[in-house]
Order: structure tokens, then sequence, then C-alpha cells
């Protein structure tokens, strides 16, 4: 009943329509996947994490990037890396590590020590990035502006809160997934990556993190924070929008001391940048009216595909349907590491 749980298959019929009467209205059915020329295919898929943050340009301004570094590949001289790194930028764990080639969460871990950092390089054999973990509160900031547009605007703003679940000195963790009502929903998930804690019994008040990540389909929790975005923070995105040519459509994750920090465009550190699947990510609100959710996520693919006409007058074409479906079969066949394999790092 909660669909903010159902699988993308179930969720974005409505928009596929959307898709197509907005291909005949503008007359392409690819221009939502042109809204960003830098990026292959606007970032549908198959986009590297570090090719994104590389493509920052200029001084840091106002918004910085979490400091990070991109590791070709795993296994065990890439750990060498890690420590340089860390050496090099004054940091100590825990830190993240992420797959640069991810999705919906899936590899990152926060690694709180050498031995936990050592693990996870050595089941890792493509390329990932190692980021500084960056402390406050996240946020799902999507920015948008039309070619020639002076300003930007935040069309979806939402707040990403960690699930966890608190000790009574009785119930193990097993028992406290189960008794909680929105745990109970991703329950497979943490059965899998905390199965030799299940039997665990927490203490009384012993709060125990299910989802240290800002990802829904990890087990954050959305909310809707749109009433929270002010001219001084649009302006602020506006300026970041600048340092990245060709970036006109996406999602921001970022993270910030507080809401006041936020509100006034200050303190605010970028973690990851999505382009056109950046979904307005307020409406995985618990209680989110389905079709509200729906007339927004039609919205967002409509501006996409309208900012994508506005290249194609500049000369830049939309990519080819045949482009777009080799780029998916790519994604499905591709085989993501999955976080699940390093539950033994805990």
């Amino acid at each position: 009943m909660r669909w903010e749980f159902w699988p993308v298959w179930a969720v974005y019929p409505p928009v596929i329509g959307s898709l197509i009467w907005n291909g005949i209205r503008l007359r392409g059915l690819t221009l939502w996947a042109s809204c960003n020329p830098s990026m292959e295919a606007s970032g549908m898929a198959m986009e590297e994490k570090g090719d994104i943050l590389d493509s920052f340009q200029g001084a840091e301004g106002r918004v910085r990037l979490a400091r990070y570094l991109r590791i070709s590949a795993g296994g065990a001289g890439a750990f060498e890396e890690v420590e340089g790194f860390l050496k090099k930028e004054g940091l100590s764990y825990p830190v993240v590590l992420k797959p640069d080639l991810g999705q919906r969460g899936q590899g990152v871990e926060i690694v709180e020590d050498e031995e936990a950092a050592r693990r996870w390089v050595g089941n890792c054999e493509e390329g990932f990035l190692v980021q500084e973990l960056i402390g406050g509160i996240e946020f799902g900031v999507h920015w948008s502006r039309f070619p020639d547009a002076e300003k930007g605007s935040i069309a979806s703003m939402c707040g990403k809160h960690p699930q966890a679940v608190t000790g009574d000195g009785a119930r193990s963790l097993e028992r406290l997934i189960l008794d909680d009502d929105r745990a109970v929903l991703m329950a497979g998930y943490y059965f899998s990556k905390y199965a030799e804690e299940l039997e665990r019994v927490l203490k009384v008040g012993e709060v125990f993190a299910l989802a240290p990540i800002g990802t829904h389909s990890r087990g954050a929790v959305f909310t809707d924070e749109r009433a929270l975005v002010t001219e001084e923070l649009r302006g602020v995105f506006d300026e970041l929008g600048e340092r990245f040519p060709g970036f006109h459509f996406g999602r921001y994750d970022v993270k910030v001391p507080s809401v006041e920090d936020l509100q006034a465009g200050r303190n605010i550190v970028v973690l990851e940048l999505n382009g056109v699947m950046g979904e307005p990510a307020h409406i995985y609100q618990p209680g989110y009216p389905w079709w509200r959710g729906m007339v927004d996520l039609c919205q967002h693919f409509k501006t996409a595909a309208e900012i994508g006409a506005g290249w194609r007058a500049k000369g830049i074409e939309p990519p080819a349907p045949g482009d777009l479906l080799d780029l998916i079969r790519k994604h499905c066949e591709k085989d993501y590491l999955e976080i699940d394999e390093f539950k033994e790092t805990r």
C-alpha cells in the first residue's frame, strides 16, 4: 500500500505516457535525454560519479565539493592510494567508499577503520571513490535552468533522514526490525546486511543505525522540504551551476550543518550530483499521495524535455532512440557492486 516502496516498473507507467505525449508535443521523443549536453544521455544511466565531480571548474565559491579521490581499480594496491589520500588531505576514519559506477546506493559504505577499508577495497575490482565523511543534515536539491536563462529554479528539495531502531534491553535487533512499522518493509535487506547481529539484544536506549547513508532504497526516510527554499539558496545553486558547463538539470545531494545554514546558502557541501534521473525526491515522503507524486514526476520529465528542446534550437540534437535503448541494456546487464558483500566489516 505504500507506493514509495514500489519497484520502478510499477511507478513509471504514467511517466512513460507523459514522455510520449511531450515527445509528440515537442517533436522529439528523446529530448528529455538532452537537457544536460555535457553528460551522456544527460545522466540517464552508466554515468561515473568521478566524471561528474571532475567536471566542476573554477574556484569553489560559496559551495564546495566533499574532498575525494578517484581510484582506477580495487585490490591490494588500491588501499595504499586510500591511505595516501587521507594523509594528504589530513583526514582520518571514518570515510566513505563508493563505486565510481553505481546506482541507488549499491556498494556505498561508511568504513570506520583501516581494517574495514582494507576489506572493502580488497573486494572491489572496479574503479571507486574515497570521499571525506561530512557531518550534518543531508538534503537532495533539484536545480534546473533553461538555456540562456539568467536564473535557475529549485523545483524539489527533500530531507534525507537515517533509519534507526532503539533498544529496550529485551528485544533482539531482528525483533526490533520486525516491530518497526517502517523497518519491517525492508526487513529482507536489513536481515541480509546485519545477519551476524540479528540475535543481539540492544541495551536500553542504544540506537542502531539501519540506514546510515541518505539513499531511499537503502532505508533512508525522505521528507518534503520545499518550504525551506529561499532566494539565497537558489542563488547559490545558480552560482554552482556556472561551474559545470553544459549541466542544466539534476539533483545535488548535499550536507549542511543546520537548516539555517541551508536557507542562508552557507556551509553547503556537495556529495554527489545526479543528472536527469535524479528524481524530485520529495515525492517519497511517507504518506505523499500517489497521484501528486505522479504529477510531480511527470512535470520533472516535462521540464527536462523542454530544456532539451532549448538545446536543440541551438543545434544540439537529442540522442537517437536506439542509443538510449543500448544504454539501458548496458545498465541492466551491469553487475553492480552490492553492499551486502561487505557485511562482515561491521
